[in-house]
């Protein structure tokens, strides 16, 4: 109490003024109507200001809620198409539901950390080994693929991106059906190459590109990009292709780690490739 009084006598002055300024502004608003308007209408928006912060704030949790739910409803649409499941029977004709098995499934994860200015560029997710997350399955976006899990930890994993030296995706031409290699010059990171497609067949620019499903990492169908020209010199046997990425790296947040619950009996059956 001493020390409040030291403060109070010390400070005298100070506290006279703001006392004496305060009782004039008071005087001066209530017998002045224009100021106590204006007052008022600042007062009320500052007020507004700050409800408005607080239900943005609100409306964020919301929305980032609902994009999770989303995203958690896409991983299940995901898992029900056709390409996710594997054909017990093969008879043709009318085939049950029953002759089907879940090949695919994907878990929903979000980008934490990107690289995309070197030679070998990685990503890494908030989903690890906890979520039963293991090295060697196939990292997919709403927009096109991404890349292979390469190391994971109890809560995270790295994906070797396709931006990567050592990227070797199949692939194949939408509208044939003709399969490739695809990979990534290390130039720029909205372009890659295609080759090892035969130079017989007609290519059009704009045509789709699309994952080819021979392999353990990624369903087949995934968009991948689109033709944007040939590399290779006529006369040659094989096209090398300018593909344009369907996915722009720079922005990718939502992803879908491929789990194939079949990879383990297809590894014993397929023979050694350098293809993801």
């Amino acid at each position: 109490m001493n020390q409040i009084l030291q403060l109070l006598k010390k400070n005298l002055y100070l506290v006279l003024f703001v006392l004496l300024e305060t009782i004039a502004l008071v005087l001066f608003f209530s017998n002045s109507q224009q100021p106590s308007a204006r007052l008022y209408e600042l007062c009320t928006a500052v007020r507004g200001r700050f409800l408005s912060i607080g239900g943005d704030v609100r409306s964020k949790k919301a929305l980032k809620s609902e994009i999770d739910c989303l995203q958690q409803e896409n991983a299940w649409l995901r898992a029900c198409l056709e390409t996710s499941r594997l054909a017990l029977q093969h008879d043709g004709g009318s085939v049950p539901d029953s002759a089907y098995a879940q090949r695919y499934d994907f878990l929903c994860a979000h980008v934490v950390h990107a690289t995309l200015n070197m030679a070998n560029n990685y990503f890494v997710l908030d989903a690890g080994r906890s979520e039963g997350v293991a090295e060697g399955m196939g990292v997919i976006s709403p927009c096109g693929i991404i890349g292979i899990v390469d190391k994971v930890s109890e809560h995270f994993c790295s994906v070797l991106t396709v931006l990567h030296s050592q990227s070797l995706v199949s692939v194949s031409l939408a509208s044939s059906g003709y399969t490739g290699s695809l990979s990534w010059p290390g130039i720029r990171c909205d372009e890659a190459e295609l080759s090892d497609i035969p130079s017989h067949i007609q290519i059009r620019k704009g045509e789709n590109v699309v994952t080819s499903g021979l392999s353990a990492v990624f369903p087949g169908g995934i968009p991948v990009g689109c033709v944007e020209g040939v590399l290779s010199k006529p006369g040659e046997d094989f096209y090398r292709l300018k593909i344009k990425f369907s996915e722009d790296y720079h922005r990718v947040d939502l992803v879908y780690i491929v789990k194939d619950l079949y990879k383990e009996e297809f590894e014993t059956c397929k023979h050694p490739s350098g293809r993801i």
